[in-house]
């Protein structure tokens, strides 16, 4: 009996066994997924404090410290390069201040000073840790000149000199030898508060402001005292850089675009908001030589993002000749596609065109869609514009702006995400995911600004006669020859004459010219639930479609499967976005786990699009740090925990 109970528990420890073996990879895919390669873990001497893993972006060099001690790392290798007390070999107890010149790597400790004395400044060799000079000549704080900003923003990498003011001069001074390169002797003619130096940000030049109306202009590199700063301009960079401007070149006419809008001061006075007046300006320039060969002033709409207040829903495209200004509509109800001859500025014409949509839910809620509509499209001598505002496409003769049709109106979708002109048909695929700027007024305190993501959309496909714009064929021709309804479309892609369209239940390939389904690859087979994103990346040429519960990766030129990767996913923007990557394809990354309306995401995972495997996972909070945890190009990344710091290969 006893025997027979031995062998019952052994054959259920058995199967318990092989039920767990069977159960791992269901308990790795519930888990996530296999963790990334782990490369360095490093445990610090002490907790950083004051340098948190401040980082280079390639990660060779990694600065940790408090207000007493101090180390630097590689983060490649996991070597900690030195370490530092500043009370054994400062002599001081710690430094309250501690700045780091990434571009010389050099770094400056030093206490605050008093208006008894100078305090000492200690200049650093990043990767030695070594002490390379030591100065009580330079004060850290003289009028509007802080030393803590001008370590690092008044550094000339040409002379790797850094601009340096004494009492009673201005040194520019080498930063790893503390050689003065050269010295401009200085005398207050006002107050102490007034006094400025700098290097000029659009000129080789370096300011100096010794009182009221009282300015000296020295060159960079040897301190020679101009007074025409003219020649030492940089027209281009400082035009680009404005705050309300963009630039395009056009090589092919030796000249570049500037669109300059300028600050609306009353309105940032009363509203504390900076926008733009509505005026915009419009300059062109001569490439090599920077002159001005016109400028042009019209009335533009300027809308911008509620949420940062920084971009800007205004663009300016070069093609078939023209430049195109999309922006939303003036007080003129025809306009907001704007027209302009490159060669004067002069204005051609005039289309209707919208660069936000905005709508209110409820009455405490207003939305704003940014770039409802694709960028006009120009073929054969007709330019083709989806109006947003009325729904409807418009064709318009590209020279002269007269218009030959207007199309019927089609659903208002939030987003236009496709629009082809090809063999004689003007094809539109509506609808789509976008990030919305959100307003809630309160019924108490101040109305809230944020974004707010929406993937719920009204999708469809109209194909129209591009001479005519008369319905040649929809979605609905092929719900009927295809039985599918197109609830959901989740890419539409022209590749080689064919038209590639993924809805969340199949995958067809179309004919653009009467819609017919020319082939279909049974994606829903995989049952890796619906398909809510189609991705083609056209030097691999390859199709990446995004399910609920995988991956697939597709050859369009043998309409063949090439592999499957099963994980959840979350209807969003690509993780790697967030990532520093660089290679959309080779960096492919999706959320797998979180709430992509209230954007807060629990897991991301790395995608080997080539093998299809999932590199690793992790978690999504990682992403969204205010210092970057990703090295350049999303090749690395690292996680802490106190003293302990750990790095990872994203592949």
């Amino acid at each position: 009996m006893k025997t027979q109970l031995i062998r019952r528990h052994l054959v259920l420890a058995t199967m318990f066994m092989l039920l767990f073996m069977l159960l791992i990879p269901a308990l790795d895919l519930i888990a996530g997924g296999p963790a990334f390669r782990e490369l360095q873990s490093i445990k610090l001497p002490f907790t950083p404090s004051t340098h948190c893993y401040t980082h280079t972006s390639d990660f060779n060099f990694f600065l940790c410290s408090t207000k007493s001690d101090m180390l630097m790392f590689d983060g490649i290798t996991g070597k900690i390069l030195w370490q530092k007390n500043f009370e054994k070999d400062f002599n001081n107890k710690k430094f309250s201040n501690q700045f780091w010149n990434k571009y010389a790597n050099v770094i400056l400790v030093y206490d605050e000073d008093t208006k008894k004395g100078i305090a000492t400044k200690y200049f650093i060799d990043g990767k030695t840790g070594k002490l390379l000079w030591s100065s009580d000549k330079y004060v850290s704080d003289f009028g509007n000149y802080e030393l803590s900003s001008g370590f690092s923003n008044y550094y000339d990498p040409g002379t790797n000199g850094v601009l340096l003011p004494a009492k009673e001069s201005v040194d520019l001074v080498e930063v790893n030898t503390g050689k003065t390169l050269w010295s401009k002797p200085i005398t207050l003619t006002g107050k102490a508060k007034d006094f400025d130096c700098f290097i000029m940000t659009y000129y080789d030049l370096v300011k100096i402001i010794s009182g009221k109306g009282n300015e000296t202009f020295l060159t960079v590199t040897d301190g020679k005292e101009v007074t025409d700063i003219d020649p030492y301009f940089n027209k281009k960079k400082y035009l680009g850089s404005r705050q309300h401007s963009l630039i395009i070149d056009i090589p092919d006419k030796n000249m570049y675009i500037l669109m300059l809008g300028e600050t609306n001061e009353a309105f940032r006075f009363l509203a504390g908001i900076d926008i733009p007046k509505r005026k915009m300006t419009f300059k062109g320039y001569n490439s090599k030589t920077d002159q001005e060969l016109w400028s042009k002033v019209y009335t533009i709409t300027y809308a911008m993002d509620w949420v940062t207040n920084r971009d800007q829903f205004i663009r300016l495209l070069y093609d078939d000749g023209k430049l195109f200004v999309e922006h939303n509509p003036d007080n003129k109800a025809n306009t907001g596609l704007t027209v302009l001859n490159p060669e004067n500025g002069d204005l051609m014409w005039e289309g209707f065109f919208t660069s936000s949509e905005i709508k209110t839910s409820g009455l405490s809620k207003c939305l704003l869609t940014p770039f409802p509509a694709p960028d006009p499209v120009t073929l054969n001598g007709k330019t083709y514009v989806v109006n947003k505002v009325k729904n409807i496409v418009t064709c318009y003769d590209a020279n002269s702006g007269a218009k030959n049709w207007d199309s019927e109106k089609f659903p208002d979708a939030q987003k236009i995400p496709s629009f082809f002109v090809s063999d004689g048909l003007v094809i539109m695929g509506y609808g789509g995911d976008e990030l919305k700027c959100a307003t809630i007024v309160q019924t108490n305190g101040p109305s809230i600004n944020r974004y707010e993501y929406n993937n719920k959309d009204k999708y469809g496909i109209i194909a129209y006669d591009a001479a005519t714009g008369k319905e040649v064929w929809s979605n609905e021709t092929i719900e009927k020859k295809a039985r599918d309804k197109f609830d959901f479309i989740a890419g539409l892609k022209m590749i080689d004459g064919k038209l590639f369209c993924a809805t969340d239940k199949n995958f067809f390939i179309l004919d653009p010219k009467s819609g017919n389904v020319l082939n279909s690859i049974p994606v829903a087979k995989e049952k890796l639930g619906d398909a809510w994103k189609m991705y083609y990346f056209e030097k691999e040429k390859k199709i990446i479609l995004n399910c609920e519960k995988g991956i697939v990766k597709i050859n369009p030129e043998t309409i063949k499967i090439e592999g499957i990767v099963k994980t959840p996913t979350v209807p969003f923007y690509q993780a790697s976005k967030f990532m520093n990557a660089d290679d959309t394809y080779q960096d492919y990354a999706i959320f797998t786990s979180g709430d992509a309306v209230k954007m807060k995401f629990k897991e991301f995972a790395s995608v080997d699009l080539d093998n299809m495997r999932i590199r690793g996972v992790e978690d999504g909070d990682l992403l969204f740090y205010n210092i970057s945890h990703f090295s350049d190009g999303g090749e690395m990344f690292y996680k802490v925990d106190g003293e302990v710091i750990k790095l990872y290969s994203v592949k």
